[in-house]
Formats: structure tokens, C-alpha cells, sequence
């Protein structure tokens, strides 16, 4: 059982998180008060690319992006440690991990 403590005077907390598929090993970033996620690594290559957080739950949210010019969302539940990367386009790939619980990295 995970439990989150959230202080009263943070407002918008930095949360990280790393991710495994069968393939691929992904970093994540993410702050629901921003409505930002950032992918920072892929098997341990530094990247940067940017999604918007659309929709949010307490545990979990959907954030959309592009990945190699092709329109991808994201379903992220915290508490169950799944991601999705999920892409509409026919040459898009569909990527599915596990995550671990999300880290505070940086309280504001």
C-alpha cells in the first residue's frame, strides 16, 4: 500500500518517476498543478519533450504531446504504477510500462 503526504503549504510539487517496459526504461516529471509532464530519459539517454496534463483525477491524469510529430497521450495512474503512451497515428506505436511510486523532487 503506497500513502501520499501532501503538505498544506506546497503548491505546485515536482513529482519524479521511472518507468519499465519489456523494451524501453523512461523518466518522468510532472507537477498536476502546472498541468506539465516532461519526459526526461529513455534508456538512459537525456531528452526533453513536453505534454500537457488534460485531465486529472487524485491519482491519476492524461496528458497529450507529440513524439516524433505524431499526436501521443499519456495515462498515468499513481497509484497503480501504470503509464500508457499511447499514439493514434497507423505508423504510431502503442508502449505500456510500470512504474515506481512517484518521488517529491522538488517542494514549492
Amino acid at each position: 500500500m503506497i500513502v501520499y503526504f501532501f503538505p498544506n503549504n506546497t503548491n505546485a510539487n515536482i513529482f519524479q518517476t521511472s518507468c519499465k517496459s519489456k523494451k524501453n526504461s523512461t523518466v518522468w516529471v510532472y507537477s498536476k498543478k502546472r498541468n506539465q509532464m516532461i519526459l526526461t530519459k529513455i534508456n538512459n539517454s537525456k531528452t526533453k519533450v513536453s505534454f500537457s496534463i488534460d485531465r486529472k483525477t487524485e491519482t491519476a491524469f492524461m496528458a497529450k504531446g507529440e513524439i516524433d510529430d505524431l499526436v501521443t497521450t499519456i495515462n498515468f495512474d499513481e497509484k497503480k504504477g501504470d503509464l500508457a503512451m499511447l499514439q493514434t497515428a497507423l505508423r504510431g506505436s502503442n508502449q505500456f510500462y510500470k512504474c515506481s511510486a512517484p518521488k517529491v523532487i522538488k517542494a514549492e
